[in-house]
């Protein structure tokens, strides 16, 4: 059975650099903006991204996820839509290595920013989203926030997920969630709604 390129690449990684981890060295670089405060979904349209963004590359992708669940790279292929790419470097109060990651899918009608911490050894720590934007002829979801301070992360998002039904009642939920970033770099969330409409 032969297998994809995406399996040969995380053998790859699992032999010669264990457990998918990377220099942090190797892409410093690559991101377009640093210690940023404040996150909203990029507006820079799908198609334009690849022309101002550097993209991650195959080994890159599974060296920065670090999910064995995740087999294949999409963004390989020059057509496709479903791509990654490096936003921001952030500075760290902690002395590990910190950044963030736009992605757009286009199955899940998605883009986000997540932001991701790294041990010094390269071992992913922790991840969460900082920004987003969903939507399809039935439903939207966005998000943005903020740093607090150097620990702490305010997101804000609104869902509105719209029923076919139309005698049930459309419903908007505004929501926040707070995320502490620990000494060590692992996290804590924290989710509240604030408030629903009904439409």
């Amino acid at each position: 059975m032969a297998t994809s390129c995406g399996d040969q690449i995380l053998k790859t990684i699992n032999k010669n650099i264990g457990n998918s981890r990377f220099d942090f060295s190797s892409i410093e670089n690559k991101f377009e903006y640093s210690d940023q405060a404040e996150f909203s979904i990029d507006t820079i349209q799908w198609d334009k991204r690849k022309d101002f963004y550097t993209k991650l590359d195959s080994l890159e992708f599974f060296q920065i996820y670090q999910d064995t669940a995740k087999k294949e790279y999409l963004g390989q292929y020059s057509e496709s839509i479903d791509n990654d790419f490096f936003y921001s470097k952030q500075k760290s109060k902690r002395g590990l290595w910190e950044f963030t990651i736009l992605t757009q899918r286009e199955g899940e009608y998605c883009d986000r920013i997540l932001y991701n911490i790294y041990a010094l050894d390269g071992k992913l720590i922790s991840s969460f989203r900082v920004a987003g934007s969903c939507g399809d002829g039935g439903y939207y979801e966005t998000s943005s926030g903020k740093f607090l301070n150097d620990s702490t992360y305010e997101l804000f998002s609104e869902d509105n997920y719209k029923t076919e039904d139309v005698e049930k009642p459309n419903i908007i939920t505004y929501s926040k969630t707070l995320t502490i970033i620990k000494p060590n770099g692992t996290i804590a969330q924290t989710d509240m709604t604030l408030k629903t409409e009904t439409k």
